[in-house]
């Protein structure tokens, strides 16, 4: 929806976990956005200050249960990060003229392939409130396709770009290495080599990026490598025994005039040395073999050592910082493809502690503390 307002844009968020945690920060540090609601799920957050739930201090607003109470605060905009892949809530608030940056699916990367059982109602609910829903996010997102859009912007002629993620898994829940088949000696049924399951994933963001370069893609293919264990390990969460995934490379190839030309990949690894001939540095990043040669390499930390996943603090921030071209933007499901360039607004702060811990669900399953 086409907001025009010289006041600080009103917004809530949806979901205070592990991104809206980050969510919430962003917010109450950007100046020209004003936090007024927060929605939870869970009973023991109901009636907290926003602020104490993130170790800051209070700010006045407590948090609710009603999603109707949070749209009669008449909030321009939505930050919508819980429940987890979950679109239905974000439904209502579009009917009502809030505009909703989300994480709902990750197929509303690129609006035009997104083929959902609810695109109907989205596109309803948009046309009804005159409102705009945009996907974030940071890998499906920033990572995986805005950062190859820009790099584009300095290449002669590419033949093949390759946007990748190198992440260490040893340290994760059991439930997160059972994707992948971890610790099994084959990759039968494993989530991520399933058909399909990957394209779901980011075959979006090669869309979007094939569409930004001007090309039509002939097909995506997907692949799923694995590399074995050289003898006996363990981490945290299981034991891995010789001869058993120890490491994964996993993706999808965008193939233009026959050729491969655009390639998606994530290499998960359990131990630092094992499989060195694929990428090794962990982070996010993007290849060009063309006209010329660029590596962009984008590595994350905690200015204060405390968050071992700064992807959280991306990923929120990349919807935040979406906020007011959303809500500039005409009505609708719109791509970042359709937005002026999101950049941050809060210049100078020290950092700032706050209470992340790491979730329940991993220090039950890891036995981290």
């Amino acid at each position: 929806m086409t907001t025009t307002t010289t006041r600080p844009l009103r917004v809530a968020v949806m979901g205070t976990g592990d991104v809206g945690h980050y969510a919430l920060r962003g917010i109450i540090s950007r100046p020209d956005v004003e936090l007024v609601g927060v929605r939870v799920w869970n009973d023991a957050k109901v009636g907290r200050d926003a602020g104490d739930l993130i170790g800051w201090p209070n700010t006045g607003i407590r948090a609710t249960k009603s999603t109707a109470e949070l749209l009669n605060l008449r909030p321009d905009c939505i930050v919508h990060v819980g429940p987890s892949r979950v679109l239905e809530p974000v439904i209502e608030p579009l009917a009502a003229g809030v505009n909703v940056v989300t994480l709902g699916d990750a197929g509303l990367v690129h609006p035009p392939s997104w083929h959902h059982p609810l695109r109907d109602d989205v596109e309803s609910a948009c046309r009804q409130g005159n409102s705009s829903l945009f996907y974030g996010g940071i890998d499906a997102g920033f990572a995986s396709h805005t950062m190859a859009v820009v790099l584009s912007g300095i290449c002669e002629s590419i033949s093949l770009m390759t946007v990748y993620e190198v992440r260490d898994y040893d340290p994760l829940p059991r439930h997160q290495l059972d994707w992948f088949n971890f610790g099994k000696p084959t990759k039968d049924g494993a989530r991520f080599d399933t058909p399909g399951g990957i394209t779901h994933v980011w075959g979006p963001s090669v869309r979007l990026i094939a569409q930004a370069l001007g090309a039509t893609l002939d097909h995506i293919e997907e692949f799923f490598e694995t590399s074995l264990a050289p003898e006996d390990f363990d981490v945290p969460a299981m034991h891995i025994p010789e001869g058993s995934i120890a490491a994964v490379r996993f993706g999808l190839s965008g193939y233009i005039d026959g050729a491969e030309r655009i390639r998606v990949e994530h290499v998960n690894r359990l131990r630092r040395d094992l499989a060195p001939q694929w990428q090794y540095e962990q982070g996010y990043g993007v290849g060009v073999e063309g006209q010329p040669n660029y590596r962009l390499h984008l590595d994350l930390a905690d200015p204060l050592g405390v968050q071992t996943r700064p992807a959280l603090w991306g990923t929120a921030m990349y919807l935040v910082n979406a906020i007011p071209a959303v809500c500039a933007a005409p009505a609708g499901i719109r791509s970042v493809l359709d937005l002026p360039y999101i950049t941050a607004a809060a210049i100078g702060p020290a950092p700032q502690q706050d209470n992340w811990v790491l979730s329940r669900r991993i220090v039950e399953t890891t036995g981290s503390s």
